[in-house]
């Protein structure tokens, strides 16, 4: 993203010089990974404004091939309210570690569900909606039972999928443990708090912002991606959204992250054929 960025911005003074049809709009957000929070007050904004973009080209690395479709991004934290009680205790105490593991034991069962049964969207590196846990943390001593225990999870889902049912059945199984958390103590249970709700996105080959990209990058050739973006968030609010931008996922979110020159080179004949007046 930050080499489409400063391609973009690069290319600032042709668009002004540029005698075109059309306005081009630079939309910088903030807190993509973390939920999309920018994006959607940037969406608001143009609301209010009266802007109704054409096109949006949401630069994520694509490899500079338009990306149809890519999977949402959902993520919640998990609170779990024990009874503390030393660890020769067991029946006075309500051990939270032990069914937070309950629980993550479910989202693996339903993530071995979904790889088995789908819904599948063929394309995407892993065809099939992903669950996983990424953090857990409980537990102060090994004498004494947890009271405290929190994890994180997420579902990754293909287009189509039915998010708000996937979330619905874990929480249904974290209510039918709080039956026997409640028979010792009232005050246990579970908690649950949204961090971040990306929705998925997916484009018809024929979408205006799909055909804008391939006639800029003379291809007819087209993607999907399993990461996630804010196409989903531009294309819900009523505008025809494209994924394409330079360098590949496999070399992002590590130490020695990378976009070669010749991604760079691509990226920047798409935005010098966007800003010559034979190409609107």
């Amino acid at each position: 993203m930050k080499s489409f960025i400063g391609l973009c911005v690069a290319h600032a003074s042709a668009f002004l010089d540029a005698d075109l049809p059309f306005a081009v709009h630079f939309a910088f957000s903030y807190d993509e990974e973390v939920g999309g929070f920018g994006a959607r007050h940037l969406i608001a904004d143009l609301k209010e404004s009266g802007l109704a973009p054409t096109h949006c080209i949401v630069g994520e690395p694509t490899g500079m091939v338009p990306a149809l479709a890519h999977k949402g991004v959902h993520r919640w934290c998990c609170r779990v309210k024990g009874r503390a009680a030393h660890s020769s205790q067991t029946p006075k105490a309500v051990n939270a570690i032990e069914n937070a593991a309950r629980v993550i034991a479910h989202l693996a069962d339903m993530a071995e569900r979904l790889r088995a049964q789908g819904p599948f969207r063929e394309g995407f590196e892993a065809p099939f909606t992903t669950a996983a846990v990424g953090v857990i943390e409980g537990g102060i001593a090994d004498n004494v039972i947890p009271e405290d225990c929190r994890f994180h999870y997420e579902f990754r889902d293909v287009p189509g999928a039915d998010v708000d049912a996937l979330q619905a059945e874990v929480v249904a199984r974290a209510r039918a443990l709080e039956l026997a958390m409640h028979a010792v103590d009232a005050a246990t249970g579970f908690r649950f708090e949204t961090l971040c709700s990306m929705p998925s996105f997916s484009a018809a080959s024929d979408d205006p912002a799909v055909q804008l990209v391939q006639r800029l990058l003379a291809t007819r050739q087209t993607t999907l991606v399993g990461f996630g973006t804010e196409a989903g968030l531009f294309q819900h609010a009523g505008i025809p959204t494209v994924v394409c931008g330079p360098g590949f996922i496999d070399q992002a979110h590590q130490a020695d992250e990378y976009v070669s020159l010749a991604q760079l080179a691509a990226c920047e004949a798409m935005l010098s054929a966007l800003h010559r007046p034979a190409a609107s």
